[in-house]
């Protein structure tokens, strides 16, 4: 929740008590595709759907031939399913006699120490002109940067394995010599520094190939599998309503008008699904979001505070689309801090109550079931602004407030579910907006701050792997209209600088998203003039 008015007014939360839910109905509810798994499947059946799947192919032979990766016709038969199930290249991938460097990139993932590669390959049978594979890694993210040259690797430095690096004319095991037949190959990842965000990359690499060269002829690939080595605790993207791992664009708009008018709630979730409307609460209400329910989707909630023991999450459960109330603090509390307090895998509703005076306690309130006792933590003072999340990745929500020094600078007093306590800081200005969220994919929760200067919003984090700050007051979004979205928009596992910049032209509202590893920028046009981005509650 916005909490200064460092920003433009407009991005402020100022919905407070209401005195009745109004439910009209769903709309345009469509039905969502499987969850995307971090385990990857593919039998190359139908390369043309490789790109929506997130595969990429660069073709940087030079000069560039007729032909890049395509769906065999012939030669050999695939190593399952339809006899041309598999993905070939060939000589043609260049002219004469040159170099070949053609690249075919799997989707991103976030990968891990004990993560398993494994592919099937093979060559013409007694092939007289070698053919040579390279198996690489990427850790730039969703980075696509395999450089220009037919000998540049881009952003894919570290080789896994080289499939006939000195060309041997004699068919045979790899990787002294390339299969002619099909043979498994089996890749174990190792040496990562924790959960790194990148891309494997397959590299026909010949030199001398080429239609009149002395080497190059044809390969194929069939069944690729990519399989997490251990049980993984995947990052629970905000707003993720179709349960994915990715942030989905949403904003709420008052279509019943004036104070305590009905609110429509647009989302737009990620994969190109239609956008879906759901009418839930009322203006003044706060729009807080969740997976309550433990079934991987966030679910649509509100708050509405009122006097104690009439103040409601009022939760529209993502499975079934039933309604769960749950009767939780007053007036006055901050119900941005919703998390998973007791590392069951579901978010719970929780209050934020600040200390009614100076230095008076600070007390965090949650319920781990609808009905189940109300459980509270002391932690912070009157002043600090509180910034919650799991900042010791064990699963479980701790609590963490920011404080004034005493000389204007930030710093953040962190109790974990353990008990333990630390202390961070200065980070900061105590006048900062909070965002936090996992912007270096390690499973923590990082601190982020953002402030205006210059007519942008300038964010910086403080690395939880790394222990290092970002380079200081980035520039991301404009101070006087944007508002702070941050959220894992592209599945990558850390959460993307974003913002919701409202436009009084239709179909000029979008959110801008930044990839932190890679500064890829992606906009999302979503919304109108007079909406409220549900991601901004995540801000303090």
């Amino acid at each position: 929740m916005t909490s200064f008015t460092t920003f433009n007014s407009r991005r402020l939360l100022h919905i407070q008590a209401a005195t009745s839910l109004i439910i009209v109905g769903l709309w345009f509810v469509l039905g969502v595709g499987n969850v995307r798994a971090q385990a990857i499947t593919e039998g190359f059946d139908n390369i043309t759907t490789l790109p929506a799947a997130g595969w990429f192919t660069q073709n940087n032979s030079m000069p560039v031939g007729s032909l890049s990766w395509f769906q065999p016709t012939g030669v050999f038969t695939a190593q399952s399913g339809g006899a041309t199930s598999y993905i070939g290249v060939n000589f043609n991938s260049t002219t004469g006699t040159n170099t070949i460097s053609n690249w075919l990139l799997t989707p991103n993932r976030t990968f891990n120490n004990g993560d398993v590669i494994k592919f099937w390959t093979r060559t013409v049978t007694a092939n007289p002109f070698p053919d040579r594979l390279q198996v690489r890694l990427s850790t730039a993210g969703a980075s696509t940067n395999v450089g220009t040259t037919n000998v540049s690797v881009g952003d894919f430095t570290t080789l896994l394995l080289d499939i006939n690096p000195t060309y041997n004319d004699v068919p045979g095991a790899p990787p002294a010599s390339y299969p002619d037949v099909w043979t498994e190959i089996t890749i174990t990842l190792s040496g990562l520094s924790g959960p790194t965000s990148g891309r494997i990359a397959f590299r026909y690499f010949v030199e001398f190939g080429g239609p009149s060269g002395d080497n190059s002829n044809y390969i194929g690939i069939d069944t690729f599998s990519y399989t997490p080595g251990a049980v993984m605790v995947t990052a629970d993207a905000a707003l993720d309503y179709n349960g994915d791992h990715r942030t989905d664009a949403t904003v709420v708009r008052n279509v019943g008008g004036g104070s305590g008018g009905q609110v429509r709630w647009f989302i737009q979730p990620s994969g190109g699904v239609a956008v879906q409307g759901f009418d839930w609460g009322i203006s003044t209400d706060f729009f807080v979001s969740g997976d309550f329910d433990g079934d991987g989707k966030d679910d649509i909630t509100v708050y509405r505070p009122s006097a104690p023991g009439n103040s409601f999450f009022y939760i529209l459960n993502s499975t079934g689309f039933t309604l769960t109330l749950v009767d939780l603090g007053q007036t006055g509390d901050d119900p941005t801090i919703v998390n998973d307090y007791n590392g069951d895998g579901k978010d719970d509703p929780a209050v934020y109550r600040g200390g009614a005076a100076a230095g008076q306690q600070s007390t965090w309130f949650f319920r781990t079931t609808p009905a189940g006792n109300v459980n509270y933590v002391p932690w912070g003072q009157n002043g600090d602004f509180p910034n919650p999340g799991d900042f010791d990745g064990n699963g479980t929500a701790d609590y963490q407030v920011q404080r004034n020094n005493g000389s204007g600078s930030g710093v953040f007093w962190t109790r974990l579910s353990t008990g333990a306590v630390s202390v961070v800081g200065p980070f900061g200005t105590a006048s900062d907006l909070l965002l936090p969220g996992d912007y270096d994919g390690d499973g923590k929760t990082d601190i982020c701050v953002a402030r205006g200067g210059g007519g942008q919003i300038l964010w910086s984090y403080l690395s939880s792997a790394t222990g290092m700050s970002s380079p200081p007051g980035l520039a991301w979004g404009l101070s006087a209209s944007d508002f702070p979205t941050q959220g894992d928009y592209d599945g990558d596992g850390r959460t993307d600088f974003a913002v919701w910049r409202p436009s009084a032209t239709p179909g000029q509202s979008a959110f801008w998203v930044r990839n932190v590893a890679t500064g890829a920028v992606t906009t999302i046009p979503f919304g109108q003039q007079g909406d409220y981005p549900v991601a901004n509650y995540n801000s303090h």
